[in-house]
């Protein structure tokens, strides 16, 4: 009886954590508006829950002061599983990309058959700064340090 609580002990956690990147939950510390700037271009995230079940988001690059892509982005919980999917100008459909990994400070996304990115990754440095590494899951990549924008 004893092996079997501590047995327990050790599974339980592992099985609350796998639960609960099927839900929203998990990423609320996604919700918000980001910015990150260098010398030349500013890119922009805000995400916003819009129901038990979707988070939608929008994403922005000026470049010297003029936009050039914007992105419409959503997450959605679907089948028991959470997808992104990316509306961008030069595709003609959406993306989606599934959520294979997670935690309470990662959220990784991946669809193996898109040309790039294959894999988008989310990690949360603290309540105000957050990293997204986009990558062909190998050896191509770049990442984006943002910072929580500060409400008006």
């Amino acid at each position: 009886m004893k092996y079997i609580l501590l047995s327990l002990l050790f599974i339980i956690p592992f099985c609350s954590n796998a639960k609960s990147c099927h839900s929203l939950t998990t990423i609320n510390w996604l919700l918000g508006s980001w910015v990150a700037t260098d010398k030349e271009q500013t890119i922009t995230e805000s995400w916003h829950q819009v129901s038990a079940t979707t988070i939608e988001g929008n994403g922005e690059t000026f470049v010297m002061g003029k936009l050039k892509s914007s992105e419409s982005l959503r997450i959605v919980e679907m089948s028991g599983a959470l997808f992104y999917i990316a509306k961008v100008n030069h595709n003609p459909l959406p993306i989606a990309f599934k959520l294979t990994n997670c935690s309470v400070e990662n959220a990784i996304f991946e669809n193996t058959e898109h040309d790039f990115p294959k894999r988008i990754e989310y990690k949360s440095i603290n309540k105000d700064k957050m990293m997204v590494i986009v990558s062909d899951g190998k050896s191509k990549s770049f990442s984006i340090d943002f910072i929580r924008a500060k409400a008006n």
